[in-house]
């Protein structure tokens, strides 16, 4: 079953910081955020 989480910035940051943000698709395939997380996360 595919999952669908929003995250704020400080997650994706520590995740990628950690070079384990692959994690989050691998454990709910789809990852919605908003366009501000987007822009503040810079990718």
């Amino acid at each position: 079953m595919d999952k669908v989480i929003i995250s704020d910035t400080s997650c994706l940051i520590a995740l990628d910081n950690s070079k384990l943000l692959d994690i989050l698709k691998n454990l709910y395939g789809e990852i919605q955020i908003t366009k501000e997380v987007k822009e503040k996360f810079g990718q």
